[in-house]
């Protein structure tokens, strides 16, 4: 899935605003990394859609489709905590939506 313009990616971003606005908050701060907590204050969402944007949350936001699934966000675990980061896929499909 390494390619830029993978279909399966551009659907999933152009599907849901959610995940649209998580992958340009991680962006917007890239190469930074953030957590899901920051992410959602700073956005303005709710936690559970910035948790089910990122990796998958029931039917509402299908684990196949989620920002860690598409290697669009790289997820660092490291003393408990859980980091989420764009990826440069992430950057460069999400530049390719905003076109």
């Amino acid at each position: 899935m390494s390619e830029v313009t993978h279909p399966v990616a551009i659907f999933a971003l152009r599907k849901s605003k959610i995940r649209r606005e998580v992958l340009g908050y991680l962006i917007s701060i890239y190469p930074s990394r953030s957590y899901a907590s920051e992410i959602a204050r700073k956005s303005q969402l709710r936690v559970t859609d910035v948790c089910g944007a990122l990796n998958g949350l029931s039917d509402r936001f299908k684990k196949e489709n989620s920002l860690v699934d598409l290697n669009l966000v790289e997820k660092t675990e490291r003393d408990n905590y859980v980091f989420y980061k764009a990826t440069e896929l992430g950057v460069k499909t999400l530049s390719i939506i905003k076109e």
